[in-house]
């Protein structure tokens, strides 16, 4: 699944630098994505989101031989993280309609489990008004939601 929010940041975008200098030639372009999360390892000594997208990604180069991986963003409505939930699927009357097959609460890990709770409540019991009561972020004093 992806941390991305929106189409660019999930699916990726054009991104260009500007450097005066090198006269007609001075743009340079990259495509830009928000990392793939697999939400499926344990945190050890490193973190596994940045060890996954680091071999997921990085090309081979004298002295590495990348994995060479195919790579596919999935709907991020539907394998959704929960800055996509609590930020817009809420609030918009048709995105509410849809079942996702997973929800990743990646993005609110201080009150995690009473959201992760709120989910299962609003997508397997039907209690609609189970997310009413989040802010969309955290809020900055978040020591009393620590779990």
């Amino acid at each position: 699944m992806t941390d991305g929010y929106d189409n660019l940041t999930a699916y990726g975008y054009n991104d260009a630098s500007d450097e005066p200098s090198i006269g007609w030639s001075r743009h340079a372009y990259t495509i830009q994505i928000w990392v793939y999360n697999s939400g499926l390892a344990r945190e050890q000594t490193t973190w596994d989101q940045a060890v996954f997208n680091k071999e997921l990604f990085h090309p081979s180069h004298p002295g590495y031989i990348g994995i060479h991986t195919s790579k596919r963003t999935m709907d991020f409505y539907l394998f959704m993280n929960s800055k996509v939930l609590f930020k817009t699927v809420r609030y918009d009357p048709e995105l509410k309609k849809l079942k996702p097959v997973v929800v990743h609460m990646y993005y609110h890990k201080y009150d995690k489990y009473r959201r992760m709770k709120a989910v299962v409540e609003y997508y397997v019991n039907g209690k609609q008004d189970a997310l009413d009561t989040f802010p969309p972020g955290y809020p900055y004093n978040h020591s009393s939601l620590l779990m």
